[in-house]
């Protein structure tokens, strides 16, 4: 119970990597604000962690696009406490398409919502941890944050923004003692890939849960030297040409 009373708030929370993430917080002794576009998965996960957890929990909804959603959903947050002490930018979008065909709208699309919704989030929050000089944020990031490959520019555009973004906000925090980091999952058998690439084998591939172990350990107090940085979460799987 390393983050009793810390509150979360977790963008994507509602299923996935996010919703792993949510429940291990709120195992740790977190409250957990769970922030999602889907209203009814994100409510499910909230109502999971107070009924089968004993934890408590809120369920915001809305779209990490959207400044006046971001602002609401973190003052729902403060229902579970004065402000949020633990960020995580989980929310993301994968367009697997050749660059020659995709259009100003999905590149705009992508952007938006994994570099504009990280942004908006953490500008929401920042000002409650400055505050209370403590703080931790991660962003979710991709192997393909790191390396090149095809058919996925925007992905892999806004995926190094991630990065960027992550060693910047990380060292501007430090004095006021705020650790930024970004993790960067291989490949993770998760809704959005079925959706993407149902066919992939997926053997060796990391389950959410995993990718839930590293985000929540980077949270913990054991983690305190670790800041501004890009940690790759990679297993035995390898990035594949879909």
């Amino acid at each position: 119970m390393e983050l009793k009373n810390k509150v979360a708030f977790v963008t994507g929370g509602g299923r996935g990597i996010g919703r792993e993430t949510c429940i291990l917080l709120a195992k740790q002794g977190a409250k957990v604000a769970v922030f999602s576009n889907n209203q009814s998965e994100g409510e499910e996960t909230a109502r999971f962690i107070i009924t089968e957890l004993g934890g408590e929990a809120v369920s915001v909804a809305g779209d990490v696009r959207n400044e006046e959603d971001v602002t609401s959903a973190v003052q729902g947050a403060q229902k579970l406490g004065s402000s949020v002490d633990i960020l995580i930018n989980n929310a993301g979008v994968m367009l697997l398409k050749p660059f020659h065909e995709t259009t100003v709208e999905e590149w705009d699309f992508v952007q938006d919502v994994n570099v504009r919704g990280g942004f908006l989030c953490a500008r929401a929050v920042v000002p409650q941890m400055r505050e209370k000089q403590d703080g931790v944020i991660i962003n979710l990031s991709s192997i393909w944050g790191t390396k090149g490959g095809p058919d996925r520019s925007a992905y892999i555009a806004s995926k190094y923004a991630v990065i960027g973004f992550s060693k910047a906000l990380g060292e501007e925090l430090k004095p006021y003692k705020i650790r930024v980091n970004a993790v960067c999952p291989g490949p993770v058998d998760t809704k959005m890939m079925e959706e993407l690439a149902p066919d992939v084998n997926k053997e060796n591939w990391l389950r959410p849960i995993d990718l839930a172990n590293v985000i929540v350990d980077l949270c913990l107090p054991k983690s305190k030297a670790v800041t501004a940085t890009a940690i790759e979460a990679f297993g035995n799987g390898r990035p594949v040409n879909l």
